[in-house]
């Protein structure tokens, strides 16, 4: 009994140095890193909004989100593509080829630095983000199949450690799995709740 205590406890403690190890390190690389991913982030925003709003101008797509239903359905319409191949060749130069490498990269920094959440950034980042909705979470979301095994691993062991959060962790599940079922969520943190009678996901986490 003796043994496996000490054992435990030199499991634990390895584990907590490994944590502060890495929370060093991303405090030291902050600054460059937010700008990466940063970067990665609003290409992988940017490009998927264009095969939707057919512009780069922010404003305007933030405009047409806006408005009223049967105003937005409207525009949307004017904004179609003539051909829908256009869509596909974007998806097959411009973003399927950068998600894999962005998957590849937010793997390097998740393995260094730990899973950098947009909590454990605000610890060390003193500026505003670019884009008040940045979410490196994002980049992992928008991973191709191929690495999903992987991807399940990774973020496994950053729950496991405390990195991410239960609700974090059953959202990246639910995408590795395919988004075929809700499920995954369900068993990590979230619940379905009714809502002015529309019945809706929602996180219990903080």
């Amino acid at each position: 009994m003796k043994l496996k205590l000490l054992i435990f406890s030199i499991l634990l403690s390895n584990s907590i140095y490994s944590q502060s190890a890495k929370d060093s390190l991303l405090q030291k690389d902050i600054n460059a890193l937010v700008e990466e991913m940063e970067f990665m982030y609003g290409y992988d925003q940017t490009m998927r909004e264009y095969t939707i709003f057919k512009t780069f101008d922010k404003s305007e797509t933030d405009r047409i989100e806006n408005l009223p239903d049967s105003l937005r359905i409207e525009e949307m319409k004017k904004r179609k593509f003539v051909s829908d191949s256009i869509s596909n060749i974007i998806y097959k130069k411009y973003i399927n080829p950068m998600d894999a490498e962005h998957t590849e990269r937010m793997i390097e920094i998740t393995k260094k630095y730990g899973f950098p959440s947009t909590k454990r950034i605000k610890k060390y980042y003193k500026k505003e983000f670019v884009d008040p909705e940045f979410n490196p979470l994002i980049i992992f979301i928008h991973s191709p199949r191929k690495y999903w095994n992987e991807l399940k691993e990774l973020m496994l062991k950053e729950y496991q450690n405390g990195i991410i959060n239960q609700c974090q962790y059953g959202y990246a599940l639910w995408q590795f799995t395919g988004r075929k079922s809700f499920q995954p969520m369900l068993d990590n943190g979230f619940e379905m709740v009714e809502e002015n009678g529309i019945t809706t996901l929602k996180s219990t986490c903080e």
